[in-house]
């Protein structure tokens, strides 16, 4: 079975590093190369003198061969770059696995235009775990009723992450809205600073920690008078969203269009 080709955007990022070093050590597939902003400062240098990564490949800004060379790339950058590489992966029919946060609704309503042409795979978090913790709130969200349970989200990452709250953290809160049939956008609370009122029935808060080197933690809190249910999920390093980009990328190269997310690939 012929190698699947996979070009990696921001490939010099913590994401990005990671995401290269499981593919070169995937004998199923084959690193055809990372690219970066032109404005990073080891772009044209050797991977393996800049990185751990061990590919004497040059940190390339020649996005477009990549996309081009590859038969899916793997984006974890920014929503305005993962669009720009998008449209070149459009004109050249690759698949594209994006685990980029902070999109807003009309960034993702390009994306999906997009998967009209080709295969993309979107998640705010590659994890198994994640996943199915992503289900066990939307179930919970619908047995405590809002009357009787309020919801607060918990999200704690490293200190170099730009948005807030993670994608993760406003997923949980789609699912939790969507277990109470309604929709986040009605209900989520970032900010209780500028204001000076007490809760409502049926908010959905959040809460968000940027501190040191972790990975990521998530907790939905379901609060009663009486009791209070937590669920949690904690990662202990990277690895696992790495994992989940990779089966994505594999699961792509077999899809000729649309959007998919992990609960395709996983469920």
């Amino acid at each position: 079975m012929a190698k699947i080709k996979i070009a990696v955007a921001g490939c010099l990022g913590r994401m990005g590093q990671e995401i290269s070093k499981q593919i070169l050590q995937n004998k199923n597939l084959e690193f055809v190369g990372g690219f970066e902003n032109k404005k990073h400062k080891d772009i044209n240098k050797p991977l393996n003198k800049v990185s751990d990564i061990q590919s004497s490949k040059l940190a390339s800004t020649n996005s477009t061969q990549l996309i081009k060379e590859a038969n899916v790339i793997i984006d974890f950058t920014t929503p305005e770059s993962t669009l720009d590489n998008l449209k070149i992966a459009y004109a050249n029919k690759t698949a594209v696995v994006i685990g980029t946060t902070g999109m807003t609704d009309g960034q993702k309503k390009k994306v999906k235009s997009y998967s009209k042409k080709i295969p993309i795979l979107m998640s705010s978090n590659m994890s198994l775990g994640v996943n199915l913790l992503f289900n066990l709130v939307k179930q919970t969200a619908s047995a405590l009723k809002d009357t009787d349970y309020d919801i607060e989200i918990a999200e704690t990452h490293h200190k170099h992450k730009k948005d807030a709250p993670s994608g993760t953290a406003l997923s949980l809160g789609e699912y939790a809205a969507e277990g109470r049939k309604t929709k986040l956008n009605k209900l989520k609370v970032l900010d209780r600073t500028k204001k000076i009122t007490s809760r409502k029935k049926g908010e959905i808060g959040f809460s968000v920690t940027r501190g040191g080197e972790i990975a990521g933690e998530h907790t939905v809190s379901f609060i009663g008078t009486n009791d209070r249910v937590d669920l949690v999920h904690k990662a202990n390093n990277r690895s696992i969203f790495v994992d989940g980009a990779i089966e994505a990328a594999i699961f792509l190269k077999k899809k000729k269009n649309g959007l998919f997310s992990m609960k395709d690939l996983l469920f």
